[in-house]
């Protein structure tokens, strides 16, 4: 008897690349916070949303705390993805 079993995960790189794109998100939001925290501290920028203006950069830094949150969910649901397909391989 032949079974045919579907998946949804297309391809056994679906999950690690999940996992890579989640990783690299977070890290791209961490430079921009770098990036803002210095604006920040420098205190540039006389107009309150122009580019390089603190008033800017702590408004986006709120954009980037929710980018990273998406960012580690997305993560943790490849990392549970992939503890399942272990628990069913095993």
């Amino acid at each position: 008897m032949n079974m045919n079993i579907t998946s949804p995960v297309k391809s056994p790189y679906a999950i690690p690349e999940a996992s890579r794109s989640a990783v690299e998100g977070i890290r791209e939001q961490l430079t921009r916070l770098d990036q803002n925290v210095a604006e920040v501290a420098r205190g540039e920028g006389s107009s309150s949303f122009a580019p390089g203006s603190s008033d800017r950069a702590l408004v986006e830094q709120q954009e980037i705390v929710l980018a990273v949150r998406a960012n580690a969910k997305s993560l943790e649901a490849a990392n549970q993805a992939l503890g399942t397909i272990i628990d069913i391989k095993v």
